[in-house]
């Protein structure tokens, strides 16, 4: 039997009651601008500056039900769920993004990643079966983050009020729905940056407090220890006896596993991801403002972690005291932060933070739900539907397909038992089956869009039948996914005729990206699409890239852990891991930002000043 949840103070519900009173206000006074048409509804008619973009992108990823999932993980094995969290919870796919994809994806000037597929297939059977297949993963991504928001979301709020899951889930959902409704993108990000003001200052309460009470508590030698040996201690053995049959082979060959998530993140970087991320580049006013955006969530992930090590210490605390908070915490790991936030904090400052992870789970909520409508409207409904529809009546199909997106969402969630499970089924199974063909798109010209079609395909029924009828361990279940979609998307782009040179040359020197484009950028030359200058200007362009990219990731890796060691008092790796951030920093800082372009309007080439002259 579970103990009582922790009934909040009158002065914690006067502050939750103001958050949301703020949300409502922020979507109606924003929701002129986004009723202009579809591009403001859902890019905020690219006029966004970078840094609110940034913000928006650094909240979206800060979400709740992540963040009780990490602190659990991190409660039991310390840096080593650090390293389990590779597989998404740390982002280190932003760092590819970084370096590679934000500006190629800025460069495209298209509304969602499905659309995309129009520009680099065509418009034909080829190019239309690629983009109706990824609209449809586009969708079902989306259903499965608005799955995982309800489901965290319910369970997190019961720890607090006395209330059934599904009611909790259904109020928070009904606020999120409200603004995302009323106002669009505007509605996100604005609704992002008061709840990123909120989230970090509840980040540095925490880590101050953690970090003031952290000689008092005794923390298990195997939490600060970084290695891929198998987990050890007690509290890894507790994690293990909650779901045996999913943590046993992964204990079994950690190292395995560790590998397996790294690729994973390596690949979904390197692929562009997809869904709200996206949305966020595509948004941006110029490429740099893309990479901008990308470098600002990444340091402001920095909060995320010191927060999670400052919550872990805080419930050892907890859990020497003994008691109803000792009680949930070890019985079930995933209830460690509302058990600290319930029974460790003061009234007042309780509310402040749950408003902030109340913030996070919305922030993550209305981006995946603002972006998931614009595949619905932008690249089914008016692609194939209605394509002369008026700007205003494809902004009352926006709201309708949000409002069922998210009905759709919410009594899926209701089935769902863990919100764990939901994320494995996220981020190792069905993203995993649209990672090959949304790799091989940038870098490998001959995938036609039937290639692209089928190998999305494959992975999807992959990914569907081997995590929801096996429980294989994600080292055989991963590589399995990826080599069936790898399979599919290559026998059926040799099975048909290519994509015709004249939609490669376009795509191309629109969007330049790495990869073995070399005949089609000569072609793109002797067409007179690309200059020579920026054929040259492409090569130099992608080998800075490739010099950045150890850098991105060893700065992110090491700006993250050095905030976890210095809430631990791990003053043996602090330095280590600290020197590894700034190296990094300084490494993106000379071959990435020195090089690369500002707005248009203030570092343009010759030639184009002399194409727009009269």
């Amino acid at each position: 039997m579970s103990p009582d949840p922790v009934r909040l103070a009158l002065v914690d519900i006067v502050i939750l009651g103001a958050f949301f009173g703020l949300l409502l206000v922020l979507g109606v006074v924003l929701s002129r601008a986004a009723s202009r048409g579809l591009e403001d509804y859902f890019l905020g008619g690219r006029r966004l500056p970078w840094w609110l973009l940034g913000v928006s992108t650094a909240t979206s990823n800060f979400d709740m039900s992540g963040t009780m999932v990490i602190v659990a993980l991190v409660f039991a094995l310390g840096y080593q769920g650090f390293l389990v969290e590779l597989r998404g919870g740390v982002g280190l796919a932003l760092a590819l993004l970084l370096v590679f994809v934000a500006r190629w994806l800025n460069r495209s000037r298209v509304m969602t990643s499905a659309e995309w597929m129009k520009l680099r297939f065509g418009t034909d059977r080829q190019g239309r079966a690629a983009h109706q297949l990824s609209a449809v993963a586009n969708i079902l991504l989306s259903l499965g983050m608005i799955i995982y928001f309800a489901k965290g979301a319910g369970k997190f709020v019961t720890a607090f009020v006395p209330v059934d899951e599904t009611a909790a889930t259904a109020t928070m959902v009904a606020i999120g729905l409200v603004y995302t409704l009323a106002a669009g993108l505007y509605g996100v990000v604005f609704t992002d940056l008061l709840q990123m003001v909120i989230l970090v200052g509840t980040a540095i309460y925490v880590a101050v407090l953690a970090f003031q009470a952290r000689p008092n508590v005794d923390l298990p030698p195997a939490l600060t220890e970084l290695s891929l040996s198998t987990p050890a201690g007690d509290r890894a053995r507790d994690l293990l006896a909650t779901n045996p049959e999913a943590w046993g082979p992964i204990f079994e060959l950690f190292e395995v596993a560790v590998v397996m998530w790294t690729l994973r993140s390596i690949i979904e970087g390197l692929s562009g991801v997809s869904g709200y991320t996206d949305q966020r580049f595509f948004a941006a006013r110029d490429e740099r403002s893309a990479v901008l955006v990308c470098a600002q969530s990444i340091v402001l992930s920095f909060f995320r972690w010191t927060m999670v090590a400052g919550l872990v210490v805080l419930a050892y605390d907890l859990l020497a005291a003994e008691g109803p908070a000792a009680e949930l915490i070890s019985r079930d790991p995933e209830q460690v932060l509302p058990a600290v936030l319930g029974r460790g904090l003061p009234a007042g400052i309780r509310g402040l933070v749950i408003a902030g992870l109340v913030a996070a789970a919305m922030s993550t909520f209305d981006s995946t739900l603002n972006a998931g409508a614009a595949f619905i409207v932008r690249d089914l409904y008016q692609s194939y539907w209605r394509p002369n529809a008026s700007e205003r009546r494809l902004v009352w199909m926006s709201r309708v397909s949000t409002v069922l997106l998210c009905l759709v969402g919410v009594l899926l969630a209701a089935i769902v038992p863990s919100i764990n499970r939901v994320w494995a089924w996220i981020q190792m199974g069905l993203g995993a089956g649209l990672f090959t063909p949304l790799f091989l798109r940038w870098y490998w010209p001959r995938l036609n869009g039937f290639g692209f079609a089928g190998g999305t395909a494959g992975g999807l029924v992959a990914a569907l039948l081997l995590n929801a009828g096996t429980d294989l361990p994600v080292f055989i279940s991963f590589p399995v996914i990826l080599v069936l979609s790898l399979a599919a998307s290559v026998a059926v782009a040799k099975a048909t005729a290519p994509t015709p040179d004249a939609t490669l040359v376009a795509f191309f020197a629109q969007v330049r990206p790495a990869g073995w484009w070399r005949r089609v950028r000569r072609l793109a030359v002797e067409s007179g699409a690309l200059s020579t200058a920026s054929a040259r200007a492409h090569r130099v362009e992608v080998r800075n890239a490739a010099f950045a990219l150890p850098f991105a990731m060893l700065g992110q890796l090491g700006l993250l852990l050095a905030g976890m060691a210095f809430v631990f008092h791990d003053w043996a790796k602090l330095p280590a891991f600290s020197a590894a951030a700034v190296t990094g920093g300084l490494g993106v800082a000379w071959f990435l930002f020195r090089k690369t372009p500002g707005p248009p309007s203030l570092d343009r080439t010759a030639e184009t000043r002399a194409e727009e002259r009269p």
